[in-house]
């Protein structure tokens, strides 16, 4: 009787940590700008936004604000320094995940670094990206 109750308390410790909510983790990321300081994340997201063919195809993870165009894009927002100057990458949930949070919220972001052409603007975006 002690040897039952001994597994059925284990086996409920068991399920109980490990069903505490859907958490999306990332782990191979090529560019982690979340533990960078701001100066340091504006100027890499600048420079990722300068040169994009250095960073096209790798992972990168990124915290910010969420944003949403009037076209309907949904991005990243970061700050300078000073909170006078933003910069921001679109990312693109997989299709399905269509649930995008509010404007405002804060968020981090992981997906693959691409780019696309529409008119003769050159844009850029996370794809298959995860909220974490």
């Amino acid at each position: 009787m002690k040897r039952f109750t001994l597994i059925l308390l284990t086996c409920c410790m068991v399920f109980t940590l490990s069903a505490c909510g859907k958490k999306n983790k990332v782990s191979d990321v090529d560019v982690d700008l979340t533990t960078m300081s701001s100066t340091m994340v504006y100027s890499y997201v600048y420079d990722m936004l300068s040169h994009p063919d250095n960073y096209k195809g790798k992972m990168v993870k990124m915290d910010g604000d969420s944003n949403t165009t009037h076209g309907g894009t949904h991005s990243c927002i970061v700050y300078d320094a000073l909170g006078c100057c933003t910069e921001g990458i679109e990312y693109l949930l997989p299709e399905g995940e269509d649930t995008y949070p509010d404007d405002g919220t804060k968020i981090t972001v992981v997906g693959r670094f691409a780019t696309y052409t529409k008119g003769e603007g050159t844009y850029f975006v996370l794809v298959d990206s995860v909220l974490e």
